[in-house]
């Protein structure tokens, strides 16, 4: 089987790339799958990532009018999407893709319309709250194109491809209730090393991209009440952004130097998890939240907001962590607090998210993913695969 993923820029891994990445390697690992993953540019920051799987640039060149004006902007968009479509619609042609995957967004309005002679099966992942665009649009003209692009896809373009695979069964039973080609995939633990939190240091452990929708902010103002009761617990952020200057000040003006450490970037953010004993998340919106089951996966216990998107179908509140209503800092530190001085609890919360974590196992998912593929192929063809 032919599999190609089609996704955007990478200048750094983000949480889609190293989930698409994860998931490639695997299947590129089946007896008669061949796997490519096509990039708009950049990719020598997947080569060294994958094994079996070819990395192809289509070299398009997205965004370089930005500083223009809006006007310029959006026309230079209109014809990037134009020679994207036609440089993708000739190195399929030529490959012959039996599904063809959209897991990033250049490419998601036009990409089921290519004309190509192998028929293949057109799959949109979605790996954001539908609204998510418009959730972190700033200002006017950002809302309106924001709303523009919403009605665009959501009402008309989406409705080309063969199958819409969402992340939990909130998004399915929500946004898309009503509709028959909507399937639930969860994503895969990407990082599963076998190890265990020995559960004796006095540390805490967040990770994500430094950005405002993320909210490390107030997780920083939580920190500082959760100290005033254990001044000897840390707090480890891990990650990298643009808010990072915001960040260290608040850390420095707020007098936390010596409770609340910036990280910056990990590739084996599992061995990092294992060397903490509780994970914390205060994000604004998160359709999966990966990070939490990776830390779930090495037998910690989580404190999140309970955030629009399918967080609480991750983490079982009062048995693998506890899901704490947004925004409020004083019952996030008290939730915190609690962990922190009933060892037992601590450690009953951990065992049971090491287990809820097993579902989604890289094997399992996988296979799910492939019997997905036969079936939509049968269905379209008319033939197995």
């Amino acid at each position: 089987m032919n599999i190609v993923y089609c996704t955007d820029i990478v200048y750094e891994l983000s949480g889609v790339d190293v989930t698409t990445i994860t998931k490639a390697n695997a299947l590129a690992e089946i007896p008669g799958n061949r796997v490519w993953i096509v990039v708009s540019g950049n990719p020598q920051s997947l080569t060294h990532r994958l094994k079996k799987v070819s990395v192809i640039e289509v070299n398009v060149q997205y965004y370089t009018k930005d500083s223009k004006g809006l006007h310029v902007a959006l026309w230079d968009i209109y014809k990037m999407r134009k020679v994207h479509k036609q440089r993708l619609e000739v190195f399929l042609e030529n490959i012959n893709p039996d599904v063809v995957i959209a897991s990033g967004v250049l490419m998601k309005y036009f990409l089921p319309s290519l004309r190509l002679s192998s028929r293949p099966v057109f799959i949109r992942e979605l790996h954001s709250n539908r609204d998510y665009s418009i959730q972190v649009a700033t200002s006017w003209s950002e809302k309106m194109i924001a709303w523009g692009g919403y009605i665009y896809d959501y009402y008309w373009k989406i409705r080309e491809y063969d199958q819409i695979v969402v992340l939990t069964e909130s998004e399915r039973r929500g946004w898309w209730k009503y509709w028959k080609k909507v399937v639930v995939m969860p994503n895969p633990i990407t990082h599963w090393s076998g190890l265990v939190s020995k559960d004796n240091a006095k540390v805490a452990i967040t990770s994500g991209r430094l950005a405002k929708m993320k909210n490390f902010s107030g997780l920083i103002n939580i920190w500082a009440k959760v100290i005033q009761y254990h001044p000897d617990w840390i707090l480890r952020i891990w990650g990298v952004g643009e808010t990072q200057e915001e960040l260290e000040n608040q850390i420095k003006n707020m007098g936390l130097s010596e409770h609340v450490f910036l990280m910056g970037y990990t590739g084996e953010m599992s061995v990092e998890m294992s060397k903490a004993s509780l994970f914390v998340f205060t994000s604004l919106s998160e359709s999966f939240s990966l990070v939490t089951l990776e830390a779930m996966s090495v037998g910690i216990p989580t404190v999140v907001y309970e955030c629009p998107g399918g967080i609480r179908y991750v983490v079982k509140d009062g048995e693998t962590g506890f899901l704490v209503p947004m925004n409020d800092e004083d019952a996030f530190a008290e939730k915190v607090c609690m962990l922190i001085e009933n060892e037992e609890l601590r450690k009953r919360m951990g065992q049971a998210a090491l287990k809820e974590s097993e579902q989604y196992k890289l094997d399992d998912i996988i296979q799910r993913w492939m019997t997905l593929f036969q079936e939509l192929l049968s269905k379209k063809k008319g033939t197995k695969t």
